[in-house]
Parts: structure tokens; C-alpha cells; sequence
């Protein structure tokens, strides 16, 4: 009998335990992905299609979606960053929810940006 009544509590702490797990997993991969953004950004720096493409294809399905990921390159305090958000999956990986984790690392230019005046 209490075998039975402690079933849901035991379901409950696995499904949290498995939930840190997925954010720990989101919020490595946002990481990789930042770094691998920043330096595709010191090479291609006016290429951001090329950027995006290069992030990824260093991050593993289903975390690389149209949906999941976004890469951005901002220009903050005199430095650039590249910027990488990823939905939080909610139990199931590629099943965002409501938060967002962003990861963010400093592009070291190599190849200094075009400045296009019109």
C-alpha cells in the first residue's frame, strides 16, 4: 500500500530530474552555439546567413530548429557579440515552452566588418 501511494512522488521527482537535465542540455548546446557563432563572425563578419549555417550545424536535432534556435550578432559597448537564443524544451526535446535560454560570446574580429554608406 505505501509502495502505491509513493508511486506519484517518485514519477514527480523523475520528471523534474529529467527537466534539469534538458535545461542543462539547452544550455550547453546555446553555448557551443554562441561560441561556434562568434567565430564564424571573426571570419564572415557581414555574412550572417553564413553564421547562422555554420552554428547549426554544430548543435544536434531537434535543438537546431527554425523555431528553436535564433543567432543574432549585436554590437554592444564598443564589442560585438554573437548572440544565440534557444527555446526551453518542456519534457520532450524540440517542444519549446514559455522561457528562452540566450548564451552569448565575444566575436574576436579577424576580417574587419564592411561599412556600407548609401
Amino acid at each position: 500500500m505505501e509502495f502505491a501511494a509513493a508511486v506519484p512522488f517518485l514519477m514527480l521527482a523523475l520528471a523534474l530530474v529529467w527537466q534539469v537535465l534538458l535545461l542543462g542540455l539547452t544550455s550547453m548546446y546555446a553555448s557551443h552555439g554562441a561560441a561556434e557563432a562568434a567565430r564564424q563572425a571573426a571570419v564572415t563578419p557581414d555574412d550572417i546567413e553564413r553564421i547562422d549555417e555554420e552554428t547549426r550545424k554544430r548543435i544536434r536535432p531537434p535543438w537546431d530548429g527554425e523555431d528553436v534556435l535564433s543567432v543574432s550578432v549585436v554590437e554592444r559597448d564598443g564589442a560585438r557579440y554573437a548572440q544565440v537564443t534557444m527555446a526551453m524544451p518542456v519534457f520532450l526535446p524540440g517542444v519549446g515552452g514559455p522561457w528562452d535560454i540566450t548564451a552569448e560570446s565575444r566575436v574576436v574580429t579577424e576580417v574587419e566588418p564592411r561599412v556600407v554608406t548609401p
